[in-house]
C-alpha cells in the first residue's frame, strides 16, 4: 500500500504544479492531495494505513485508529479548518484530525489535533462575523502567523481556548505526529 500512495502523492503534486503553471486556482484537488500526503506521513510511524474517504474520518490506521483531514487555504495571515455543525467531533466519528494549511497550493503547515483538543469547536458554535455562513458552517478553526494577529482580529468576539492554545503554542500542534497512539 506505501508504493501506491507514494504514487497518488506524486500524480497530485503533478495536477497542483499543473494548475498553478496555468494560473488556475482550484482547491478542490488540494482536499484530495492532503489526505494522501497525511497518509504517507503517518506510514513512516508503523501503522497500516489506509486512506478510506467516509463521510466521517478520511484515513484508518491500524483497522481502528480513524483519522480525519481538513485542509484551509491560508490567506492574509490566517486559514480556517471547518467543521460544518460539528457532529464529527460531537458523535466522536474520529480519533484524531490533522489540519493542512496550504498558500499558493503548497503546504504551509500541518497541526495534528486529538478530537478531544477540538470538543470546544463543536460545543462552541459562531456567528457572523468570525463565519460565513453561521446556518450551515458554525464550527471552524482558525490559525493565525502570529497570537497577537488572533487577537486583534478576535477583538470583542468569541474566542476559543484551543484557538489560544493553538495560536500562542502552534509548537504542540505543527507535525505532531507522535499524539497518534493506538488508543
Amino acid at each position: 500500500m506505501s508504493e501506491e500512495i507514494r504514487s497518488v502523492v506524486s500524480a497530485l503534486e503533478g495536477a497542483l504544479n499543473a494548475f498553478k503553471s496555468a494560473g488556475i486556482e482550484d482547491t478542490r484537488i488540494f482536499a484530495i492531495y492532503g489526505e494522501y500526503l497525511v497518509a504517507l506521513k503517518l506510514m513512516p510511524l508503523g501503522f497500516d494505513v489506509e486512506v478510506v474517504n467516509k463521510r466521517s474520518y478520511d484515513i484508518l490506521l491500524d483497522d481502528r485508529i480513524k483519522v480525519e483531514v481538513k485542509t484551509g487555504k491560508h490567506e492574509d495571515g490566517s486559514s480556517a479548518a471547518s467543521f460544518y455543525k460539528g457532529e464529527q467531533i460531537k458523535d466522536g466519528k474520529f480519533d484524531y484530525c490533522v489540519f493542512v494549511s496550504y498558500d499558493g497550493l503548497q503546504v504551509k503547515e500541518m497541526l495534528v489535533f486529538t478530537r478531544h483538543e477540538l470538543e470546544e469547536v463543536a460545543l462552541r458554535p459562531r456567528g457572523s462575523p468570525i463565519v460565513r455562513y453561521p446556518k450551515t458552517n458554525p464550527c471552524i478553526l482558525l490559525r493565525y502567523d502570529t497570537l497577537n494577529q488572533y487577537l486583534n482580529s478576535m477583538e470583542g468576539l468569541t474566542k476559543l481556548d484551543i484557538e489560544l492554545e493553538l495560536n500562542k503554542h502552534p509548537e504542540k500542534f505543527i507535525n505532531r505526529w507522535d499524539k497518534i497512539k493506538v488508543n
